[in-house]
């Protein structure tokens, strides 16, 4: 064998021992983090159980560049009732009590929902991504009976109450067009509020009303008319009809016109016998149903306590719709509760994002 082979062969050798060692001790660093990983695992499960949270999913995959190694990301859920302002300081607490190095802390109120995101590390990796998520409850203002004036207090709900929530106006009504401008101006959003015959004896002062004894060609005609009154409409509810949304053919009829101009349907449920509701989801037309009347006594302290049911009803079902009613009293009352509301467990919608 020539020195060149020698020398090619040395080479060869060392390489070999080279990669070897390298292999020994990326292996050996392997190891020793998938024990501490394991470890830490063991720890972070001793936290949940001492916050008594729920996971909502745990992964884990392998990440980074080479060498990749296994990382933890879990997802748990923050009951609605906790107290957010000290639950970093406690989990942070907890973490360290079990020994465990955290790396970051931070806290983010998102739109649909609030979470805290702590990262676990060792050796200069990050082992865990833990997310404490709070998914917030859907409230969807309606506020009634836009249209007859155009006042202070109209004013104020729309310009000085810079809060997303959903007004509908009775057509036919003095100011129906230039409230409905305004309105989708400041970030309202507009329904039609279309009369329906009640149960007991009325006035009919209205331009349009569906009445019991109508056709369905008449409603149908009427309803589209009424419609094409009131700019910016995306969607309608009953005003009144205690009647009418009791009897599928006018209910039918009018549903039927909602669902051909593309509109989405509120029952106000005035009578608790309303089909109006369940016959919109058999006909397919996206819709809801009011929850809680929040104003049917012009009183803060009522409307602060029907509020409060709003949102035990949004936590059964993950979203609640409220209607009040253009009045001083309401107004004022609004603003009190509106002002203090906890954004980071609450999300004031539109109507439209909490339709079935």
């Amino acid at each position: 064998m020539t020195k060149k082979s020698h020398k090619i062969l040395y080479l060869l050798i060392g390489l070999i021992i080279c990669l070897v060692g390298i292999g020994s001790f990326f292996y050996l660093k392997i190891s020793i983090y998938q024990k501490e990983l394991s470890r830490i695992d063991s720890k972070v499960d001793e936290v949940v159980k001492a916050l008594n949270f729920s996971v909502l999913s745990k992964k884990i995959k392998w990440v980074g560049p080479f060498p990749t190694y296994l990382q933890v990301r879990e997802t748990l859920k923050i009951p609605f009732d906790y107290p957010l302002d000290k639950l970093p300081d406690q989990i942070q607490r907890e973490l360290q009590r079990n020994l465990l190095k955290i790396h970051q802390i931070k806290r983010e109120n998102l739109k649909d929902r609030y979470k805290i995101v702590v990262s676990l590390s060792f050796d200069e990796r990050i082992t865990h991504t833990l997310e404490f998520i709070l998914q917030k409850l859907k409230i969807a203002l309606l506020i009634d009976d836009f249209g007859y004036s155009h006042g202070k207090t109209v004013d104020f709900l729309l310009k000085e109450l810079d809060l997303p929530f959903t007004i509908s106006i009775i057509p036919g009504t003095p100011y129906a067009k230039s409230i409905a401008e305004e309105a989708h101006r400041n970030g309202k959003q507009v329904i039609l509020h279309l009369p329906m015959e009640p149960q007991k004896n009325f006035i009919n002062r209205y331009r349009w009303i569906v009445l019991n004894q109508m056709s369905s060609e008449q409603i149908s005609s009427m309803v589209k008319d009424a419609i094409k009154d009131v700019p910016y409409v995306v969607g309608l509810s009953n005003h009144m009809g205690s009647l009418v949304t009791t009897q599928e053919k006018p209910m039918r009829a009018v549903l039927q016109a909602v669902k051909a101009e593309g509109l989405y349907f509120v029952d106000s449920r005035t009578v608790s016998s309303s089909i109006a509701f369940s016959l919109a989801q058999k006909m397919g037309i996206k819709s809801t149903q009011r929850q809680v009347f929040l104003d049917n006594q012009k009183d803060s302290s009522y409307i602060e306590s029907q509020f409060q049911k709003l949102i035990s009803s949004a936590q059964k079902r993950g979203g609640a719709l409220g209607i009040a009613h253009v009045d001083p009293i309401t107004a004022e009352a609004l603003k009190k509760i509106l002002s203090r509301l906890e954004k980071r467990k609450i999300q004031l919608a539109y109507v439209s994002d909490i339709l079935d």
